[in-house]
């Protein structure tokens, strides 16, 4: 029993020199997505929340794999027939980047590029009725930039690109995180 401690703790120890060797990331974040639809009549924005799990291949660069969800869907009204109808679209993405830092000050700007696997779905309410419609997930691409503290703090701006047969569902989004892990 005490061998097998002794075990998981060397590995534990390990695990932890690697994240203290600055290789690995990981940085929740929250922000503000707003829509940019193909032929959208106006746009809608909703809170934005995700996290980074980052490795550094080299000092200037970083990949890693992202998870977001824009919390609540972007929702629009239209008039129909005097009836006022309420459509929700709700969109998560999961995906990898690619970030290259510019610079090695307290302060370091990057830019960034991606690919992740769009998914959602939408709500359609309107004249006392609602009906759920599916929303065909694609892949779709990212690319932006930002700047990165020394404290760990991060400032990011994307660009997503999302194109769909019935619907291109293309959006922007500013947000902060926090590199828990640096």
């Amino acid at each position: 029993m005490n061998k097998k401690v002794l075990i998981i703790g060397i590995m534990v120890l390990f695990t932890a020199a690697g994240f203290a060797q600055q290789k690995f990331t990981v940085a929740p974040y929250a922000g503000y997505a707003m829509t940019a639809f193909e032929d959208q009549e106006s746009a809608a924005g909703n809170i934005l929340a995700g996290v980074n799990l980052g490795y550094k291949v080299m000092p200037a660069l970083q990949v890693g794999a992202e998870f977001s969800y824009v919390i609540g869907g972007f929702g629009f009204e239209t008039e129909f027939l005097g009836e006022t109808i309420t459509s929700t679209f709700n969109m998560m993405m999961l995906g990898g980047y690619g970030k290259y830092f510019i610079g090695t000050g307290n302060i370091k700007p990057f830019v960034k590029a991606g690919v992740g696997y769009y998914m959602g779905n939408a709500k359609v309410e309107g004249g006392g009725e609602e009906e759920d419609v599916d929303v065909e997930s694609k892949i779709g691409f990212n690319f932006g930039g930002g700047a990165l503290m020394n404290n760990g703090i991060f400032l990011e701006f994307n660009f997503n690109m999302v194109s769909r047969e019935d619907v291109g569902m293309n959006y922007w989004a500013v947000f902060v995180g926090y590199q828990l892990i640096k």
